[in-house]
């Protein structure tokens, strides 16, 4: 310790004439080193620009921006607390399978244009949207018998799986879709116009399973639903022993090559009617009625001229 302060002391004149090497080395490389980190030019990671020309380069928020957000691209907003776990925490629901599938069909139809929820729609948030709580939200088996009768009855659509994503059905909504209660406060206000030729699960044979054409008179006899059957498409076999080879197109004619333009009058499938005259709501109808119930009379307060009304 004496003899450093004794260093210390000493003026820069009286140091060792053998330091001033390794202090003039050492000045130099620290000079060297900070002129490079300021002005060598070397390509960063963040902007992909050289270092010496951050100054003339974009600002931090200009960086940060990520274009125009693209609509199927940005989340939908869920209410607050819109969660599994704290929903399993709520009073049990009560609903039965029918009351399912009509909720299920009411939330699906409000969500035909994409933007009432993500779409399509999985099996979890349609538990949760449709009023699923308590021991009805802990497990999927309340949902799913009334999944598959709903995709039985050809009236919502699997899209994929894993996860698995719902919609309405094209032979659903051919001819048009019941209406709906777009009020907030009341969603199930005409869920009792849906009706449904089969609410119960079959007792044997998978719920979601399809029949055959010649069972058509089995279904009919039963009161079943005959949209059901599943209408096989046969096409030719141009490599069989008596086959034509002609009817191997290997190049067919573009699908918009018409020799002339098909008005969309034209293309809008009409929708058919009864014998009665009166619309239907799918083809498979016109074989097999379907009563629909008919809507509930508005209520008249009561009040003290109900007996003008009366008379």
């Amino acid at each position: 310790m004496p003899g450093a302060r004794c260093v210390a002391a000493r003026p820069l004149g009286a140091m060792r004439r053998k330091l001033f090497p390794a202090v003039a080395v050492a000045a130099c490389v620290a000079a060297a080193a900070g002129s490079w980190f300021l002005v060598a030019p070397s390509e960063t990671f963040v902007t992909g620009t050289w270092s010496g020309q951050r100054e003339t380069s974009s600002s931090a928020v200009a960086l940060k921006a990520a274009g125009p957000n693209i609509a199927h691209t940005i989340g939908r907003e869920l209410p607050k607390g819109w969660q599994k776990k704290l929903m399993k925490r709520m009073p049990t629901s009560r609903l039965t399978t029918e009351e399912i599938m009509q909720r299920i069909v009411t939330v699906l139809i409000h969500n035909m244009n994409e933007k009432f929820r993500d779409a399509p729609m999985k099996t979890l948030d349609l538990m949760k949207e449709i009023g699923l709580r308590g021991a009805q939200i802990k497990s999927k088996r309340f949902i799913n018998p009334a999944l598959d009768l709903l995709m039985a009855q050809k009236v919502i659509l699997k899209v994929k799986q894993n996860p698995k994503r719902w919609e309405i059905h094209e032979e659903y909504r051919k001819y048009g879709v019941p209406p709906i209660n777009m009020d907030k406060r009341n969603p199930w206000k005409f869920c009792y116009l849906l009706k449904f030729k089969r609410t119960t699960v079959p007792k044997y044979g998978p719920t979601q399973g399809m029949y055959r054409v010649q069972d058509k008179e089995f279904l009919l006899e039963r009161g079943l639903p005959i949209v059901s059957i599943h209408q096989h498409v046969k096409r030719p076999d141009p490599f069989a022993p008596d086959a034509d080879l002609r009817l191997l197109n290997l190049r067919p004619p573009p699908q918009f090559s018409r020799p002339r333009y098909t008005p969309i009058q034209e293309r809008i499938p009409r929708q058919p009617k009864d014998k009665d005259g009166r619309y239907v709501h799918s083809d498979w109808e016109l074989e097999q009625p379907h009563e629909y119930p008919k809507p509930k009379p508005p209520k008249i307060g009561v009040n003290r001229f109900n007996f003008l009304l009366e008379k």
